[in-house]
């Protein structure tokens, strides 16, 4: 440690006396120990253990809608989320997604208050696509001079992607909701909700091609058993994702998103399929064609386990700011009619970063650092 740190300070010995040295001299400190503690320091040692750049803050704007008429409801939003990331790049995302399907019960829903026993099942689709800019500037070019999706032509995209799915939520009893965003609380009686969702979709770009389902379950006797097998949370929806590219399986890959006060935690496991033996493990899964038997499930944990063990896991910590806002006004009496609006306007920021890599023990993420 002592010799680190004088090789700090002999690096930094010819910028005495100029404007900023003494935080020059903390930075080169907090390198030189950061390397002796064994965690990720710089860009360059996460290019060397596989690790991207973090996202160090993004913001989602968007709106949507939904109308049910006699039961047959139909809702379209769009979104936009802007990425910047530790290396200077950013990313920008455009999404539409729309719903159609069943709804109806019997009550009365108004803003924050709710009461009597609804249902509703449909499809879902989310169509998306994803362009990188070098820098801040540019990503603000394109943003003043985009208009809509047509408008790729003349910005030709990162990649595509198209998600289609089914959802089912079902509620009874009385509910009040106030607040907005983060700052919501309620209160029930009587009641129970439970609700699930699933999606497959694919995303295509760079010569590579990723297919992945989306599950998400929500309600009572529902155990999230993805997340235990590699600490990935309990909460929230998993996501499973395949890709290969022109010469065959890539990666296999497992995200999740999981609350915390004020923020989120995300968790992505990876596991590369270039290698041999990590291919042998996954073809446990990628092999089984649906309808998926009992077995899946011990195949998929084996999987998971040996991913944490061999692979490379990230863990990011993020502030969440929810300005989001939603209107919803509807009556049921066997058929539903209602109307619902919604805006979102959701900021994150990056708090801590931390990674697994090759069984290692966690590793701070000091190289996205803010």
């Amino acid at each position: 440690m002592l010799a680190v740190v004088a090789a700090a300070l002999a690096a930094a010995g010819p910028a005495v006396g100029s404007p900023g040295v003494g935080a020059s001299v903390a930075r080169v400190v907090r390198t030189g120990i950061c390397i002796v503690g064994g965690d990720v320091c710089r860009a360059s040692d996460a290019r060397a253990a596989g690790l991207d750049p973090c996202t160090l803050s993004d913001r989602r704007r968007g709106a949507g809608g939904a109308l049910t008429v006699l039961s047959i409801r139909v809702g379209k939003g769009d979104d936009t989320v802007v990425a910047t990331r530790s290396d200077g790049t950013v990313s920008v995302i455009r999404a539409e997604d729309g719903e159609i399907g069943a709804s109806g019960g019997i009550g009365f829903e108004a803003g924050p208050l709710k009461v009597g026993a609804d249902g509703r099942i449909g499809n879902t689709f989310v169509r998306a696509t994803g362009w990188e800019f070098p820098d801040a500037a540019a990503a603000k070019r394109f943003l003043t001079a985009f208009d809509s999706f047509t408008d790729a032509r003349r910005f030709p995209p990162a990649w595509r992607s198209l998600e289609a799915g089914a959802v089912i939520h079902g509620s009874s009893g009385l509910g009040v909701q106030l607040g907005r965003g983060d700052d919501t609380f309620g209160t029930s009686v009587g009641g129970i909700e439970a609700s699930a969702d699933v999606a497959l979709g694919a995303r295509v770009g760079r010569g590579e091609t990723t297919i992945y389902i989306r599950a998400a379950t929500h309600g009572p006797h529902v155990a999230d058993a993805l997340g235990h097998e590699i600490d990935l949370g309990a909460a929230g929806p998993v996501v499973a994702e395949y890709t290969r590219d022109r010469g065959g399986p890539r990666e296999l890959a497992f995200r999740t998103t999981a609350p915390r006060p004020g923020g989120v935690v995300e968790t992505v496991a990876r596991l590369d399929l270039r290698v041999p033996e990590n291919l042998a493990v996954a073809q446990r899964v990628l092999a089984v064609k649906a309808p998926w038997p009992p077995s899946m499930r011990d195949d998929l944990r084996a999987v998971m386990r040996h991913t944490a063990a061999v692979g490379t896991v990230e863990r990011s910590v993020y502030d969440v700011e929810d300005h989001s806002l939603d209107i919803a006004v509807a009556a049921r009496l066997g058929a539903e009619l209602g109307v619902e609006v919604g805006r979102a306007k959701i900021d994150r920021r990056l708090v801590s970063a931390s990674a697994w890599t090759g069984g290692s023990k966690e590793r701070a993420r000091e190289d996205c650092a803010t």
